[in-house]
């Protein structure tokens, strides 16, 4: 993706595992893959266009190899600080200034807290470290449903810096090793070491991947050990260079690379998001790359005109510049304007490619061609002197960084005041205020056409921070592959009744309301929700055991008088049917035992287009929602569940959320959703609340 060192032009294979000479054929292949890849992310098309990162990471395997070896080759070492130096001038200017840049836009387009989380993620990013915060970020479930990072595609880019500083150290070794063995020269027993190496790496991190992909697929698409196989491979075509180079100068070369893009346009269109990636689903594109390199190597490239065009020289030089560009583009572009519609496409595609042409032409070229962080650059033509930076210009350096980090997390802390961000365990604090609003707060609202409406700076929670509304919900949360907890809240008097609340997050964010009026109702109430933990037999996902568990807690030592339930409508099952039947299966057991089931339906869908909505730059909150067909087009399999299981009642708040045609995005003054997952906001679950008790208790009474 960043690499411009080709291979050594007339190398003979002798002397030099791989040529210098300007392969115009991978150029194009950076343009195809730059291409893909904006395609995929602007337009969805095609299905496959996210593997021109796998194409990227092939191509700087070989590109770095090759460097290196020619090096190590020549002068039996490695100048780690001219390699870093040069990697710092290919890569740091762009890619520090996209991201000053974004967090700049970001401050000015998004909410507080979104802003405060760009900044957050630049730094990540600038410490070429990003794939690991994605990583993070991607399997923190508190995080599903919220809209993307505009400084995520780094991830990618940080993969290939960790590599750039942990691989020239590989091979230097290597080299050292072979040359106590005696194998000082170029030949095949050295070859062979360095081949046996990469093998080794590529079949480790490739089972890895595999293994990773099947389990944690988000762990395995950001990670560093699931991904250095698609760079090993590039490696290991460098090495193999002097084998390459035998190859006719005939037919075959253009065929064997018209084969590898063969490969690569199927792998457009026949990988999907459904693929199991990046293992084993990325070795059609690794290989297909590898092929189209291994054509061409050491000799002139011919008979490759969809690759040597000048259109596709252009986004080949450009390709760095506009990987760097589009995803933020994107990303801002959506914050300020609607998606899904022509005006929106065509925007974008110019505002990236005139900012990729402007940042390259202008900055990102001339740093590169020039001297910049040289420890000695060049004062004259007749190269007698000699400039170095002083001591005293490192110590203005290292004072540069030390302040820009410091005001980083200044900027940091403002940025959280501003906004308000609090940990998502937070308190209530605001429970007064919302019972004593009345008929015209949250969901009492939506039948009262008279209540006034407020300006979007007065909506609750703030626009700035809503996303972060949790107050309580999920501090007695089993996450992912965690054991269950359980809490007791409530009246602590000997008569009180005994009720349970068990279910997914959907379940959990009925607690902040529920929570406080306990206490009045005289019950006590325990909690068992968590990741995927529908109340079913059996349950789906990793939740199964601990809901077996729990019904086997149930029906002995943990007798209840009622049970609250309730999950979102479209993670109860493979299908309604099965889910319906599963929950009946938990549900019966229970019921038979003279204990009351009351199944809460849950809140209509939300897409990503009303969350969007909801943020956008200058726009009206008050006109965001969706068409109460599509809000509730998933059928929920609580009503079936709770009509075919004796003693079990159904409470159905929807009428609080939409009115006869329409699911507005802020009921009341107040934003129902935080995210695209369907979790409602703390506060507007709260304005529900004094309904659900009343539904809860005529269905206790019944």
């Amino acid at each position: 993706m960043t690499d411009t060192a080709i291979p050594a032009a007339g190398s003979t294979a002798k002397s030099s595992p791989a040529s210098t000479a300007f392969r115009p054929d991978l150029q194009g292949m950076r343009a195809g893959a730059v291409i893909a890849v904006v395609l995929d992310h602007l337009i969805g098309w095609p299905s496959g266009g996210f593997v021109g990162v796998d194409v990227f990471f092939v191509l700087s395997g070989f590109f770095i190899t090759g460097l290196l070896l020619r090096e190590l080759n020549t002068t039996g070492g490695l100048s780690f600080t001219k390699f870093y130096i040069r990697r710092a001038r290919r890569i740091l200017p762009a890619a520090l200034l996209v991201l000053l840049v974004t967090v700049g836009a970001g401050y000015i387009v998004f909410p507080a807290t979104r802003a405060k989380e760009t900044l957050v993620d630049s730094l990540w990013a600038a410490l070429f470290a990003a794939n690991w915060r994605f990583e993070s970020v991607g399997t923190d479930y508190f995080q599903l449903g919220l809209p993307p990072s505009p400084v995520q595609h780094y991830w990618s880019l940080s993969i290939e810096e960790q590599f750039y500083f942990v691989w020239p150290v590989v091979l230097l070794g290597i080299f050292l090793l072979t040359a106590k063995t005696g194998l000082r020269r170029w030949g095949h027993p050295r070859r062979y070491a360095l081949i046996g190496a990469v093998a080794a790496t590529v079949a480790v991190s490739f089972g890895w991947s595999t293994t990773q992909s099947a389990t944690e697929p988000t762990t395995a698409y950001f990670s560093t050990f699931t991904r250095v196989w698609e760079l090993g491979t590039g490696a290991a075509v460098a090495i193999a260079g002097p084998a390459l180079a035998r190859l006719p100068r005939n037919f075959i070369r253009p065929v064997i690379s018209y084969v590898g893009l063969a490969g690569l346009a199927a792998s457009l269109f026949l990988i999907t998001p459904d693929t199991q990636f990046p293992g084993p689903g990325a070795a059609l594109p690794v290989l297909s790359t590898a092929l189209v390199i291994a054509a061409f190597h050491s000799s002139p490239v011919y008979g490759l005109a969809p690759l040597t065009n000048r259109v596709a020289q252009y986004f080949g030089s450009t390709s760095y510049s506009l990987y760097l560009w589009h995803w933020p583009v994107i990303v801002l572009l959506a914050a300020i304007m609607p998606e899904q519609q022509i005006s929106y496409y065509v925007a974008a595609a110019v505002i990236a490619l005139v900012l990729s042409e402007v940042s390259f032409r202008c900055f990102e070229y001339p740093i590169h061609q020039s001297r910049w962080l040289e420890p000695e650059a060049r004062t004259s033509p007749s190269n007698k002197t000699r400039r170095r930076i002083t001591p005293r210009g490192w110590s203005i350096i290292g004072a540069f960084i030390a302040v820009t980090l410091v005001l980083n997390l200044l900027v940091i802390s403002i940025t959280d005041q501003r906004a308000g961000v609090g940990e998502t365990n937070e308190t209530l604090s605001a429970g007064e205020t919302v019972a004593e609003a009345g008929q015209c707060f949250g969901g009492p609202a939506i039948r009262n056409p008279n209540c006034p409406q407020l300006s979007p700076s007065e909506l609750t929670p703030p626009i700035d921070t809503f996303a972060k509304d949790t107050q309580g919900a999920f501090s007695c949360w089993r996450g992912e592959g965690e054991e269950m907890k359980s809490c007791t809240y409530g009246s602590t008097r000997p008569d009180a009744l005994r009720l349970a609340l068990i279910g997914d997050s959907h379940a959990a964010t009925l607690l902040p309301g529920l929570s406080r009026r306990l206490e009045e109702n005289n019950w006590s109430l325990a909690t068992y929700v968590g990741y995927g933990c529908q109340w079913q037999t059996p349950a789906p996902g990793d939740c199964d055991d601990d809901m077996q568990e729990l019904q086997s807690s149930l029906l002995t030592s943990q007798p209840y008088d009622a049970i609250v339930t309730t999950s979102g409508r479209r993670y109860g099952g493979a299908t309604e049917a099965a889910a319906v039947i599963a929950y009946q299966a938990a549900w019966s057991a229970i019921s038979a035992r003279g204990t009351k089931i009351v199944a809460v339906a849950d809140n209509p869908t939300v897409s990503a287009d009303v969350i969007a909505c909801m943020t956008r730059f200058g726009g009206d909150p008050f006109k965001c929602g969706s068409d109460r067909s599509k809000a509730l087009a998933d059928e929920d399999p609580l009503f079936a569940a709770a009509a075919k299981t004796p003693g079990a009642a159904l409470v159905d708040l929807t009428d609080s959320y939409c009115t006869a045609d329409r699911c507005p995005a802020v009921v009341g003054n107040v934003i129902v959703y935080r995210d695209t997952a369907g979790h409602v906001t703390a506060t507007f679950a709260e304005t529900l609340a004094p309904k659900l008790v009343e539904q809860i208790r005529a269905a206790l009474s019944a």
